[in-house]
C-alpha cells in the first residue's frame, strides 16, 4: 500500500513503456530495455529511474491532485562522492543513485 496517493503516470500512460526522446534517439539501440517492435524504453518516470525497480505505471500526486511529470533536482551533498540524492521539485519523490565501486 502507498503511503502517498497516486495517479496514473503521465508520461507512459500506466502502460510502464515511454516512446524515445528526442535525444535518445541515436543511442536508443544500445539503452537498457529498448524495444525494437515497439520503438519504446522503459518508463523513467514511475519507477524506471530507482536503481533497483522497474516501472510500476503510477506517480504520486502534485499538490494541485495531478499525477507527477516528476522534475529531480539534487537536494543533499553527502560524505560519499558517489552517492547523489534525487528530490522531485513538485512531489518530493525521491531516490539515490550510488555509482561508486
Amino acid at each position: 500500500m502507498n503511503k502517498f496517493p497516486t495517479g496514473v503516470c503521465p508520461k507512459c500512460n500506466g502502460s510502464f513503456r515511454m516512446t524515445i526522446e528526442p535525444q535518445y534517439e541515436q543511442y536508443k539501440k544500445i539503452l537498457s530495455g529498448y524495444d525494437l517492435a515497439s520503438n519504446t524504453l522503459p518508463c523513467n518516470n514511475c519507477g524506471g529511474q530507482y536503481m533497483y525497480t522497474s516501472p510500476k505505471g503510477i506517480v504520486r500526486l502534485r499538490p494541485d491532485g495531478n499525477p507527477c511529470m516528476h522534475e529531480y533536482k539534487g537536494v543533499s551533498d553527502t560524505h560519499f562522492r558517489s552517492l547523489r540524492n534525487y528530490q522531485c521539485i513538485h512531489c518530493q519523490d525521491s531516490y539515490e543513485i550510488d555509482s561508486g565501486d
